[in-house]
């Protein structure tokens, strides 16, 4: 694997394995980590200018970007204007038809950013669009589609309960929306060649603001309507509570990558944290061919229940957990090519920096530099309560 970064001893920006490029979440910030442009164009201009120069280097191109993820932070009655004034800049850089596309409000890491990009990137391979005129379609005129295959991987952007023209389909209930962005993501899986055996890593992010009981209640609504559409034993993957999505009636949205074929292995370790409901047949992580998707680990019990109250053991217990499931394909920390961080953290500024700076220092203690590229997102809660990080791993064995 080869890393590239354009800040000196940063951790690296991106990691290239073979044809597949792992780019880690940018942000408009200079060499000292501060941010440079306060308006959303700005820092569009900034991002997607450095995606540009990083791929550059890495030897690709911005037409080899299959998947790209959108993480805003913005008021919710604001959203359709950053999402307009973001495409005024970003569809420059794309020539349709361009990438996927996932939309997510969260919370970033530093004061004043406004926007973060990552991406997935391919070179070379041969490439079939997976975006047919019947399925939903965006409310305004994008360069971006709803999948790619690109030899036998699947790339399928986040899926949504949208019609043909942009409008949410079931105002209101997590029930019809669930239904009909899985319907969506199974519809271009076949598309593809595949099914839904063929997904290997799926997330689902997911609007809801209560707290206690009441979340651990609403992701098991949602997931009995999402069990319809899963494998057994299923994808990998992760389920977050985020602030909102590109409409403010959406509730759910889904996005999956996928791999042909059948010699595949199942990565689930004895005596592991385990889901809250019983007998689900959910997966910790697959390995196929030279790649290994680890879902998202959480400080649990066999019960779904929260294990430790501080950022530090959680985050200590989650690594623990990756390396685990790592292990059961005969992989460890150094195949691990990117890490996708969410995590809980309110209050000023510098307490979220200090929360960052905990989850940073254990991720130390097993990834030593320059380690791998990292996507890190603050969102408003996991699918049980009293969780306060997950993680995702994405490694690619070494020849």
């Amino acid at each position: 694997m080869q890393s590239f970064t354009d800040v000196r001893d940063a951790a690296p920006q991106a990691v290239r394995a073979g044809n597949l490029i792992l780019v880690g979440g940018l942000m408009a910030t200079d060499a000292n980590g501060d941010i440079v442009a306060a308006d959303i164009a700005g820092q569009a201009r900034v991002i997607f200018a450095r995606l540009a120069a990083l791929l550059a280097h890495a030897g690709a191109g911005m037409a080899d970007v299959v998947k790209h993820n959108i993480y805003f932070s913005c008021e919710a009655d604001a959203v359709g204007a950053f999402l307009d004034e973001l495409d005024s800049v970003r569809a420059g850089y794309f020539t349709a038809p361009g990438p996927t596309t996932t939309e997510i409000r969260c919370g970033l890491d530093n004061e004043g950013a406004r926007l973060m990009v990552d991406a997935w990137v391919v070179t070379g391979g041969k490439r079939e669009l997976l975006d047919p005129s019947c399925h939903w379609r965006w409310h305004k005129k994008v360069p971006f589609v709803h999948g790619w295959k690109v030899g036998d991987m699947l790339f399928i952007g986040g899926q949504r309960s949208l019609d043909a023209n942009g409008k949410v389909l079931g105002l209101g209930d997590i029930e019809v929306q669930t239904e009909e962005a899985f319907r969506n993501l199974d519809t271009r899986l076949r598309q593809g060649g595949g099914d839904r055996n063929s997904l290997m890593r799926q997330n689902t992010c997911f609007r809801f603001f209560s707290e206690g009981r009441e979340v651990t209640d609403y992701w098991e609504k949602m997931t009995n309507v999402r069990r319809r559409y899963m494998s057994v034993p299923s994808a990998a993957g992760a389920g977050l509570r985020i602030q909102g999505m590109g409409n403010a009636d959406e509730l759910i949205q889904v996005e999956g990558i996928g791999m042909l074929g059948d010699d595949k292995q199942r990565l689930q370790p004895a005596n592991h944290w385990d889901w809250s409901i019983p007998n689900t047949q959910f997966t910790q992580g697959w390995k196929i061919g030279k790649l290994a998707f680890i879902g998202g680990q959480i400080s649990a019990d066999n019960k779904a229940q929260a294990v430790g109250h501080d950022m530090e053991t959680q985050t200590r217990n989650v690594f623990e957990f990756i390396r685990r499931t790592l292990a059961e394909g005969g992989l460890d920390e150094s195949d691990v090519a990117k890490l996708y961080i969410y995590y809980h953290a309110e209050g000023s500024w510098a307490e979220i920096e200090a929360t960052r700076a905990v989850i940073a220092r254990v991720q130390r203690e097993f990834y030593p530099q320059p380690g791998p590229a990292v996507t890190a997102i603050r969102v408003a809660g996991f699918a049980f309560e009293n969780l306060l990080v997950e993680i995702e791993a994405m490694a690619v064995t070494r020849d």
